[in-house]
């Protein structure tokens, strides 16, 4: 799922509607509307949303649970969450706090003896991400499965708390340490202690074949998708479903702290947040204090546009619903993208900009410096198709004749067209 700050909020405020969704009854029309068109315009197969308020819990589905499929969603279909796991580690961790097992100030060395731990963790420091760990898990840890592996990345040297740094590796590490500081394993805490006393029957690490949704980017099925392995349990695995994660979030929304959560605050309101990447599968879920709604959405695709911005509607009627009628954004193969990698220049303009496409993070990037070696732009591009790329901030559209390392391209800026030539480094 793309990095959501809800200070969006503020940035895209407009004069929609202003409904009172704490007193709602139902998913709202225009709610449903846009849900529609981000199915029906090829973004994904299918969108399921579930508002809960305190007249109750409502839910719309729209679309099928495989592309080109029958089945229809549900707020029964489950899927991958990704990293909302990391609030189930940070339920548990306040369980067990409760009931004495850990409390903040328990040290990771109370917990493993001996252990190389450069920085004297405590257990708060995991759970708030100020340990100054990694974000992510080596593949080395993952593909050993390696609690040993996990465990090295403490002897860093470091002065605690840090600063807030988002960390699957700390919540990884959360969940073993609250699975040895009670002898047992996490999986079995979290269902003794959180699944089966919340009656959360769709939730869990293993998939439930019948009910699962596929994976998908866009409308294009996820072939291969990677497990997770058991010494990640505590920051990313688990499968859930709409029903399941609404009766999480009202039981979130009743605790007077709120671990593992990401927070926006304005001068109107304070809310809550935490999104999820399931491979192939979107999670969002979010609530509001102050008059007790929260949103849970839930799609079998992995596209990058703006669904969450209808999650967020729900959080604050002002904010606009998108309207999906742009084309979907693709996520293409690297040797794709490395055919357009290389420096251009525009045909109509030989003493102007120099352009240069390169790749970062799988998706080609737009740098464009001026004759002298200054930087104008820098942006990333988004992949419409296999020759159509957008400019991610800009109304910017660059389309290659061919798909080979020799194409040139048009460069299509709202009602003007120029033509991108490639050119060689020395040049």
């Amino acid at each position: 799922m793309k990095p959501l700050s809800l200070i969006t909020l503020c940035l895209f405020l407009s004069a929609c509607q202003n409904y009172d969704v704490a007193t709602l009854t139902a998913i709202p029309p225009e709610v449903k509307q846009s849900i529609r068109a981000a199915v029906d315009n090829k973004h994904r197969p299918g969108v399921v949303i579930g508002l809960v308020n305190p007249t109750g819990s409502y839910f719309y589905s729209y679309g099928v649970t495989h592309a080109n499929g029958e089945m229809p969603l549900s707020e029964h279909t489950q899927f991958a969450t990704g990293s909302l796991t990391k609030l189930f580690t940070a339920a548990l961790f306040e369980t067990l706090e409760s009931e004495n097992v850990v409390s903040q100030h328990t040290l990771l060395a109370d917990i493993w003896q001996g252990i190389d731990d450069g920085a004297d963790t405590r257990l708060v420091y995991l759970v708030n991400h100020t340990a100054a760990l990694p974000r992510d898990l080596s593949a080395e840890t993952l593909a050993q499965n390696s609690t040993d592996r996990l465990l090295a990345t403490l002897s860093r040297k470091a002065d605690l708390p840090a600063d807030d740094a988002y960390s699957s590796v700390g919540m990884a590490i959360l969940g073993l340490a609250l699975a040895e500081a009670n002898k047992s394993c996490f999986e079995d805490q979290l269902n003794s202690e959180i699944l089966t006393p919340l009656k959360l029957t769709s939730t869990g690490f293993e998939p439930d074949k019948a009910l699962l949704a596929g994976r998908h980017h866009t409308t294009v099925a996820v072939k291969s998708v990677a497990g997770v392995p058991e010494v990640a349990y505590g920051a990313g695995g688990l499968y859930s479903t709409a029903a399941d994660l609404s009766r999480f979030l009202k039981h979130q929304m009743q605790q007077t702290r709120h671990w593992g959560w990401k927070q926006y605050q304005d001068e109107s309101f304070d809310a809550f947040f935490h999104g999820g990447d399931g491979n192939g599968h979107q999670a969002f879920i979010a609530f509001r204090p102050d008059n007790q709604v929260g949103v849970v959405l839930l799609s079998n695709s992995s596209a990058d546009d703006a669904l969450q911005d209808i999650a967020l509607h729900l959080i604050d009627p002002r904010m606009s619903l998108p309207n999906f009628q742009h084309r979907p954004r693709q996520q293409l193969p690297e040797h794709a993208l490395s055919l357009y990698a290389g420096h251009y220049r525009l045909k109509e303009d030989k003493e102007g900009n120099q352009i240069t496409l390169g790749i970062s993070d799988n998706r080609l990037v737009y740098r464009e410096l001026t004759p002298a070696g200054d930087l104008v732009r820098q942006t990333p591009l988004h992949a419409i198709d296999e020759k159509t790329f957008e400019l991610a901030d800009v109304p910017v559209v660059i389309t290659f004749e061919n798909a080979t390392n020799t194409s040139d391209a048009t460069l299509q800026f709202e009602n003007q067209a120029f033509t991108m030539v490639r050119v060689n480094q020395e040049q």
